[in-house]
């Protein structure tokens, strides 16, 4: 079908779609293309070949034009991003200070100068510079506020009330003053070393720290930091003893712990290691009191730092299990802080953080050593102890044979003192006597039987006689009185099968018992159980995760019910819960499943 349709009414012209679009036009190629292999000869010196073969590679020419930016850009864009990140860092410089410090954890440390150059804070060491010596009188503070205080941002007011409350801390008086004012100070040591030996500067970093930080907490996060650095750059040790009362929290805040840990600087140094190196706090145990927390801090503390420093050396690089670490650190990284005063550390120690063995090794020393403390104490349940070496117990077995032995009992108990008083109601003691207890039997059922008989309406006691014995055994009416034989009543003379229940009304009525549970907590738990709970704890003991659920449904009760029942019964006994979840079930608390093993 051809051609345009003439008219819309004829429907096949119409639907013929092909007819509509425009005639194709022919085009003629101007020149003939060959594709046929076509050799070139290349003249001249003998090019280079690649190093994978083949032809050579031909030379750039030496009057090259240079490449066109969009050509730099579009080979930019065709690089990695972490390519070019890469490429674009500053290439450290050599330090210019290398020094090993008197640490058993820091190794060496290595000084540099910041590799790029920057010139965005030279007022304000220039203003620094120009203000040191610069001091105002007593006035009324003016508050201030700005994320990066500088000496620019301070109006007149601000500017003197500054310079007084700079005044009076330098000479160890810190005035209530707003947080920015606290870190233009801060600021001004950190980048004025030149114009205040670094030991002064540390003293009035350490003092400010003390007394900001109640009403500034943030602050230990800053300082924590920057006085490290401080301290690492100038060759200073660690202010443990000006620290002493903020040393847990410092260490917390840190990101280089290390520091803050060097037991053989720290009379007590082995806490800041305890507490951030062991996977158990020996703090939260049950059996730690305010009464006894100073026996567990002390020998826990004590007994560490013997087995650190003779068996944990990190001299030794066998004991040490290789763990010495590199860091680089930016120092003062977020303080305000001019170019020639940054600075780029790089520190070798031995980690005490980041080894998972040697967190193991910590964890357990902690707990052979609490249990040692609870034996010179008295208390029966024991931590569970797998990581030690024969080596290390007994180099913590020689600490406490020496400042906290074992006492041991004495067999024979010196009698308890008597009061006069509770001795007139004391039950009379006499040796056992099978005819005195029958005797004593049957003298309280006649007693029983008098007053019985007392209660009939028809026979009223008679006051001459009260005890009548002329009863007849077969409950006739004798003298007024009707008796008769009490059921099981003993016979005149005592035989084998009365023996028991003889012996049963002598023990409740003669004997005076002690107290069975007073040295045994678990055992008065067990006595107070019952069945069901007994069962149940018996096959959590022997690893059977649904025994509540098993033993819920023989009574028909609830598991949880059943695990609450022996948790409540727990806490008024021993003083904690023996179950808790595990799964889908519950399972025995570790601390108590040894303890529960031995009572069975």
């Amino acid at each position: 079908m051809s051609g345009k349709p003439t008219s819309l009414d004829d429907i096949d012209n119409f639907w013929d779609l092909e007819s509509l679009l425009p005639q194709k036009r022919q085009v003629e190629p101007n020149r003939a293309v060959n594709t046929d292999t076509v050799e070139i000869e290349l003249g001249g010196a003998e090019l280079p070949k690649s190093r994978f073969g083949g032809s050579p590679i031909p030379q750039k020419p030496k009057d090259a034009p240079p490449p066109r930016p969009a050509d730099e850009a579009r080979r930019l864009r065709e690089l990695a991003m972490r390519t070019r990140a890469k490429q674009n860092e500053p290439r450290p410089l050599d330090p210019y200070l290398i020094y090993e410090p008197e640490s058993s954890i820091i190794k060496k440390v290595s000084v540099a100068k910041w590799p790029t150059r920057y010139t965005f804070y030279d007022k304000f060491r220039a203003d620094a510079h120009r203000l040191w010596e610069r001091e105002s009188g007593e006035c009324e503070p003016v508050s201030f506020f700005s994320y990066i205080p500088q000496y620019n941002q301070l109006s007149y007011a601000q500017l003197k009330w500054y310079l007084y409350w700079r005044g009076q801390a330098r000479s160890g008086n810190f005035l209530p003053a707003d947080y920015s004012y606290i870190l233009l100070f801060i600021y001004e040591m950190l980048n004025c070393p030149d114009l205040m030996p670094p030991e002064r500067g540390l003293e009035l970093l350490c003092g400010v720290w003390l007394a900001y930080r109640p009403k500034y907490p943030r602050i230990d996060n800053y300082l924590s930091e920057w006085l490290c650095d401080y301290c690492l750059i100038y060759q200073l040790p660690c202010p443990t003893k000006a620290l002493e009362p903020i040393m847990q929290a410092a260490v917390s805040a840190a990101s280089f712990k290390e520091f803050y840990m060097d037991s053989g600087k720290i009379p007590d140094g082995a806490a800041n290691m305890l507490s951030y190196t062991s996977n158990y706090d020996w703090r939260t145990s049950r059996y730690v009191t305010r009464e006894n927390f100073g026996i567990f801090s002390e020998h826990i503390n004590a007994a560490f730092a013997k087995v650190s420093r003779e068996l944990l050396s990190a001299d030794d690089e066998s004991r040490s299990e290789n763990r010495r670490t590199t860091v680089v650190r930016d120092a003062y990284s977020g303080a305000l802080c001019v170019w020639d005063m940054k600075r780029c550390l790089t520190v070798e120690y031995i980690s005490c953080t980041r080894s998972p063995k040697f967190r193991f090794i910590v964890t357990d020393i902690i707990k052979y050593s609490e249990n040692r403390v609870r034996a010179a104490l008295g208390i029966k349940p024991r931590l569970k102890v797998d990581s030690l070496t024969e080596e290390m117990r007994r180099c913590i077995d020689e600490y406490f044979d020496e400042h906290l032995p074992v006492r041991k009992a004495s067999k024979a108990k010196a009698p308890a003192p008597v009061d006069e008083y509770e001795k007139l109601y004391e039950p009379a003691n006499s040796d056992f006597s099978l005819e005195r207890a029958l005797e004593i039997e049957k003298k309280s059922w006649s007693t029983t039987e008098v007053l019985t008989s007392s209660l009939n309406d028809k026979s009223p006691l008679s006051d001459e006689s009260p005890l009548n014995d002329k009863s007849s055994p077969n409950g006739e009416e004798t003298d007024g009185f009707i008796q008769s034989e009490p059921p099981n009543s003993a016979p005149e003379k005592p035989g084998a099968a009365d023996a028991p229940a003889a012996i049963s009304e002598l023990t409740r009525y003669d004997a005076t018992p002690d107290q069975p549970f007073a040295d045994d907590p678990f055992a008065e738990l067990f006595s107070a159980l019952d069945s069901d709970c007994l069962d149940a704890l018996k096959m959590l003991a022997d690893g059977d995760g649904q025994a509540l659920t098993k033993i819920a449904a023989r009574s028909g009760t609830l598991a949880d019910a059943l695990a609450d029942k022996i948790n409540e019964t727990a806490f008024d006994i021993i003083g904690d819960a023996l179950l808790e979840p595990s799964g889908s079930g519950y399972r025995i608390i570790p601390d108590y499943a040894e303890e529960l093993r031995k009572e069975r």
